[in-house]
């Protein structure tokens, strides 16, 4: 029992320490960007007989390769953010990375199929620069945890300060949490959660835990003994 619990605590500790791995990532990535290739080597939808096959192969790889590529991209991103920064993080950048890149592998196989994607993307481009202006706060924020959990200036766990005049001063506390939005301090005064913005923009630095306070222990009250008469001393 205690060998087995000793191999899975090696085969997670090699897990954790495990470098990034995108070698599938460039493979499946190269033959999604050679399968178009392929495609207008071959005439696109104009050719006929069996180089009309070929090219729906052909676009059939490129939907194939690109989705597989997309979601190891994702997968790995997100192993590497887990590790550094807990597993909500790594959550939300595996979905963010797995629909954007979904969305760049579905323009391309219409864009294959002849369809026009012009007004699409123009129309897209329209919306996401509203929605960015809208947005602005809360992309500054995850924006500026992607950097926290890549540059690595803390880790989960660490106790450290933080100093800033956009945040109202000095705080002090134990990293508990880095998410997309918000880094958690556990301080004396309790959680507290501040913008990712202003922690990037903040000096941070490591600070020396202080001890716990041990409550003293309360003194055991002395018990009375009653007084002896003098005439029961006597006899």
């Amino acid at each position: 029992m205690n060998t087995l619990n000793a191999h899975t605590a090696l085969e997670e500790a090699k897990a954790v320490v495990r470098r990034p791995d995108f070698r599938r990532v460039v493979i499946f990535g190269v033959l999604a960007l050679a399968a178009p290739g392929v495609y207008y080597a071959l005439g696109g939808l104009a050719s006929h007989g069996g180089q009309r096959v070929g090219v729906y192969f052909a676009i059939g790889g490129c939907a194939v390769f690109g989705l597989l590529a997309v979601r190891s991209m994702a997968n790995e991103v997100a192993r590497l953010v887990r590790v550094r920064g807990g597993a909500s993080p790594a959550n939300v950048l595996r979905w963010i990375i797995t629909l954007g890149g979904y969305l760049i592998v579905v323009v391309e196989v219409i864009t294959l199929f002849g369809v026009p994607v012009d007004r699409l993307l123009l129309s897209g481009a329209i919306t996401g620069v509203i929605v960015g202006i809208a947005a602005q706060q809360s992309l500054g924020n995850a924006f500026a945890g992607l950097v926290l959990l890549f540059s690595r200036p803390f880790m989960v766990g660490d106790y450290i300060t933080l100093r800033s005049g956009a945040l109202g001063g000095q705080y002090d506390g134990e990293v508990t949490a880095i998410t997309l939005m918000y880094t958690r301090l556990g301080t004396e005064d309790g959680p507290i959660f501040l913008p990712n913005s202003g922690v990037l923009a903040a000096a941070s630095g490591p600070r020396v835990k202080p001890e716990p306070i041990v409550p003293a222990k309360p003194v055991p009250r002395l018990r009375r003994v009653p007084a002896v008469s003098r005439g029961r001393r006597a006899r």
